[in-house]
């Protein structure tokens, strides 16, 4: 059975004794799926029913665990929240899903008096959450929705795409099956212990939520991401196996860990060949990881022939995971194109948005990513670059036409252009180019101040500013009147080889 539930009883009866753990508490799969049932009782207490959006902010936690398990269970909708969205963009996420009811983490107290002032949702924290009101019955099957996730809204506003319970769970057992029948570097069973530090908001924990029940491994979740403090549990739960991305990395190593042989599955931006070497020199064993919240996970390095010669630089090839296929839409076959995905967990549509949806799916299922590629000899996937002008620093993705349409309000714009610069760090971030209409006094700084206007109203998020705003004379252009941003970072870079 494709089913939540049947996921969470099925580890309640086979590891019943196997922990669930985070910083407050420590639980077996039977007490959580005991929990579960019990809160099914709640929730239907306070009216959700099946097909209802529960909206969840919330640290990675055991509550947070149980209520995904519990509102799916009875054929609800999960919309797990991106805690870094501006507040303008969490509200369009909200009556875009159709939400009605709103759970939050008391860290997250300022969100729920922003729902309680702007809509009409049933707010609950999860201090009031009961789980004394006797078990519930699971009423759910694979044909159900179940999660609801949105996009970083690369066009300006985030896309959403909704999973039924067959559909979610598949997407995580292609991880599973990548990591356990393959000669992967971040194999995965069931003696490991998972301590995931990709947030629950992101697909599910990269589908950690899913699979370390369906394997039966102990999990453990740490809150907010602290570096000091996820080194210290590394250390006392005997963690053999973590998913990060690359700037979570570089801050585990700069705390301290040291741990050998760590399993790391490591993906969501470029993986800098410094991180590289730092994490070779500790002998941690790492596969990096393709997909996205519109596709989960397409594909997986595993240790192929050519990857264990060093042909090609297993952190920067990944092999499609079972039942996963790729296409490269080119000119001809031996030269890159945009990459094409297609597998049977796909959705075939954006969630009530035809045009997105005609723009990025074909009629025979593909889907059009929207990055550059090409196959590797070896049927890995070389990712080369993204069609779309977007930045993705630390994981999380920055739209660069928001930026943009921000500054040139400004009246002593003329042209603006936003683009990525690598960082070691980060791996990507903004650096702003500016075109001045007018000679302005202290252009920069007034830039700075429109754009800190704007994240206190809650329209942009403090981590999208840029690092740096250039003033030029002029900025490239193509032949159709467009910034030629590609022309634009070859100028730039010129100047500065740390660009992108």
């Amino acid at each position: 059975m494709f089913t939540f539930d049947y996921i969470l009883r099925r580890a309640s009866q086979l590891f019943p004794e196997q922990e669930i753990v985070d910083i407050n508490e420590r639980k077996t799969y039977k007490e959580v799926y005991k929990e579960t049932l019990n809160l099914i009782t709640y929730l239907k207490s306070i009216g959700v029913k099946k097909g209802d959006v529960v909206s969840i902010i919330g640290l990675n936690n055991i509550k947070y665990f149980e209520l995904i398990y519990a509102i799916t269970s009875i054929g609800g909708i999960a919309y797990p929240i991106n805690i870094r969205l501006p507040p303008e963009q969490l509200l369009y996420t909200l009556n875009k899903s159709n939400s009605k009811y709103f759970i939050y983490e008391n860290i997250f107290k300022d969100y729920a008096n922003l729902i309680k002032s702007k809509t009409n949702l049933e707010t609950i924290s999860f201090d009031e959450l009961k789980f004394n009101l006797g078990e519930g019955k699971p009423e759910s099957n694979k044909n159900d929705n179940a999660i609801i996730l949105f996009t970083s809204g690369t066009t300006g506003l985030p896309k959403a795409v909704m999973y039924n319970q067959e559909k979610i769970i598949s997407g995580a057992l292609s991880i599973l099956n990548q990591l356990t029948y393959h000669n992967a570097p971040a194999k995965l069973s069931q003696s490991d212990v998972m301590f995931p530090q990709i947030p629950i908001y992101h697909i599910l924990s990269w589908g950690s939520l899913i699979i370390a029940p369906m394997i039966g491994s102990k999990l453990i979740y740490g809150g907010k991401f602290d570096p000091k403090i996820t080194v210290e549990i590394i250390e006392k739960e005997n963690v053999t196996w973590i998913s990060v991305v690359p700037t979570m990395m570089q801050m585990l190593l700069d705390a301290g860990l040291k741990r050998k042989d760590l399993k790391v599955l490591i993906g969501g931006s470029p993986i800098p060949d410094g991180l590289v070497k730092r994490m070779k020199g500790l002998d941690m064993h790492f596969s990096a990881i393709y997909g996205g919240t519109d596709m989960l996970a397409a594909s997986i390095t595993i240790e192929t022939k050519h990857v264990k010669n060093g042909l090609l630089d297993y952190h920067k090839v990944t092999h499609p995971v079972p039942m996963a296929e790729f296409y490269i839409n080119s000119k001809s076959q031996n030269e890159p194109g945009e990459i094409w995905f297609r597998a049977p967990w796909m959705p075939n549509e954006y969630y009530n948005d035809k045009e997105k949806t005609m723009e990025s799916f074909t009629s025979d299922g593909w889907f059009k990513t929207g990055d550059i590629g090409y196959i590797a000899e070896d049927g890995g996937l070389i990712v080369l670059d993204r069609v779309k002008d977007i930045i993705k620093s630390g994981g999380e993705w920055i739209p660069s036409s928001i930026l943009e349409a921000s500054i040139s309000e400004l009246p002593f714009v003329s042209l603006v252009a936003v683009i990525a610069k690598k960082d070691e760090k980060w791996g990507e971030r903004p650096i702003a180019v500016v075109k001045l209409s007018s000679e302005t006094q202290n252009a920069k700084e007034l830039i700075y101040e429109h754009l800190a206007k704007y994240v206190n109203e809650g329209k942009l998020s403090k981590f999208w500013l840029p690092d740096d705003i250039i003033i030029v004379n002029d900025i490239p252009l193509t032949g159709t009147g467009k910034i030629d941003k590609k022309n634009l970072r070859e100028l730039i870079s010129k100047d500065n080889k740390s660009f992108h």
